[in-house]
């Protein structure tokens, strides 16, 4: 039976498309950060050190997701207005493209992380000489299978653009699993633990960081090759054949490209902000560094919901625009606004009332607790406005308008947030809520300025 959602099907409400097609982005979205979660936690139960020498590293690891994140924008609107267009041939000509990408751009990203950038990272990033080893580690053993994390994104974001969004939160389920019981073996020593009052002997490497690293890259690879079976899969309606031709079409890629590489500059951008953000807290000492991370961890329960909105009106807008139903399209676009600000102003209340409990999941240092919660709910009151920019972002890339948000990106990161952090933490001595208030004010003013790009109407126009 095929997973895929008829998103111009008449019979169903916008309203009900919406949330069809996003609940299983929202389900994939939370347990790919259950990932994080528990990787953090696991690693916050052997102490600060362990969590900041992850912290050093995850930076430049965003960083790269930006630029995977560019690549799947760049297909996966194409795939999109193709489906929405009703040519198949096409949509399956762009996803033998893609294939060809993901494997390629992953090898090169993994070799470079593996003998050009993980053994520098921590020394570069200014980290203390106890830390160093295993940050270098943790992003060497991540960085190797690079290869299957294209594929997570890109795969993941082709076969979204088909409609069918409850495969990938299938596959973020098994990653999550996987995951899980990685660290439960990998990170600890051999141990006892009792289960309904008896006693059992537990084998366990001992590996610590490196151990929640390899938990990790062992469930990005199993996921991985979920999304190239489900690519291959003939029951997806843009499936393709080991038996296809793939030879390079200049003319794909370079779409591909005109689309993608605004998103992936603007993620580079964002990301190499972030990293002068984390030095900035790691001249805060490691507790502020701990704290930093783990309340950036805690966010994220917070502004995904919201993120997943976005990414179905991706796929919603290209696929209306593709079928040139354009007041489709602004239906669709007001609704997942609306969805979207509503849910994460529901979270941003509970993200206030529980910081503290949030924090105290990764930790227990009550310094690092009290830190991360103060500056969490600082955090909650910006949330409506991520919830605002990170929907409108997605449905002006699915018009094909990536220029927007890469632009009004840039602008939020180095012009507001950079800026202001600097002026509060060297001038004002305002410590780690001196990155923090920047970050929300930062928030507030791409959000305005999102909603004003969405007013122009540029991003209706249809793709060359």
């Amino acid at each position: 039976m095929s997973r895929e959602i008829d998103i111009l099907n008449n019979r169903l409400s916008s309203r009900r498309t919406v949330l069809i097609l996003t609940w299983p982005i929202i389900v994939e979205q939370l347990l790919s950060m259950m990932v994080n979660y528990v990787d953090t936690a696991m690693v916050g139960s052997i102490g600060v050190d362990a969590t900041a020498s992850i912290a050093v590293v995850t930076s430049t690891i965003w960083l790269i997701g930006g630029l995977m994140m560019g690549v799947s924008v760049g297909f996966s609107v194409l795939v999109s207005r193709a489906v929405g267009y009703r040519d198949f041939a096409e949509a399956k000509e762009i996803v033998r493209q893609s294939f060809l990408t993901m494997v390629g751009f992953g090898l090169i990203i993994t070799l470079l992380v593996e003998f050009l950038i993980a053994p520098f990272l921590p020394g570069w990033m200014g980290a203390n000489a106890s830390i160093r080893q295993d940050s270098v580690n943790y992003f060497r053993i991540t960085g190797a299978v690079y290869v299957f994390d294209m594929f997570l994104f890109v795969g993941g974001g082709i076969i979204r653009g088909a409609g069918d969004s409850r495969s990938p939160m299938i596959y973020s389920i098994l990653n999550n699993a996987v995951n899980i019981v990685g660290n439960f073996f990998f990170i600890y020593q051999p141990r006892t633990i009792v289960l309904f009052g008896i006693p059992f002997r537990v084998w366990g490497a001992g590996l610590g960081v490196s151990g929640a690293a390899l938990g990790t890259a062992a469930g990005a690879a199993v996921c991985g090759i979920m999304i190239i079976h489900r690519i291959f899969d003939p029951d997806l309606s843009v499936s393709i054949s080991l038996h296809d031709r793939f030879r390079l079409d200049r003319k794909i890629q370079k779409q591909a490209l005109t689309l993608g590489i605004p998103t992936a500059l603007e993620r580079i951008t964002i990301s190499g902000g972030q990293l002068v953000v984390t030095m900035l807290a790691t001249g805060l000492g490691t507790s502020a560094l701990a704290a930093h991370q783990l309340a950036n961890t805690a966010e994220q329960i917070c502004y995904m919901p919201a993120y997943s909105f976005g990414v179905s009106a991706t796929t919603l807008i290209a696929q209306s625009l593709g079928a040139n139903r354009p007041e489709l399209a602004k239906t669709y676009s007001r609704d997942c606004i609306l969805d979207g600000v509503i849910l994460i102003s529901a979270c941003a209340v509970l993200l206030y009332i529980f910081a503290p409990e949030l924090m105290g999941l990764f930790i227990r240092d009550a310094g690092v607790i009290a830190a991360g919660a103060q500056v969490l709910r600082i955090q909650a009151l910006a949330e409506p406005a991520v919830g605002i920019t990170n929907v409108v972002s997605g449905i002006l890339r699915g018009g094909g308008d990536t220029v927007g948000p890469f632009v009004i990106g840039v602008a939020g990161m180095w012009v507001v947030r950079i800026t202001l952090a600097v002026i509060m933490i060297h001038m004002f001595q305002a410590g780690l809520v001196g990155i923090w208030i920047p970050m929300a004010a930062d928030w507030v003013v791409r959000a305005c300025c999102c909603l004003l790009r969405m007013r122009s109407g540029k991003w209706m126009h249809k793709l060359d």
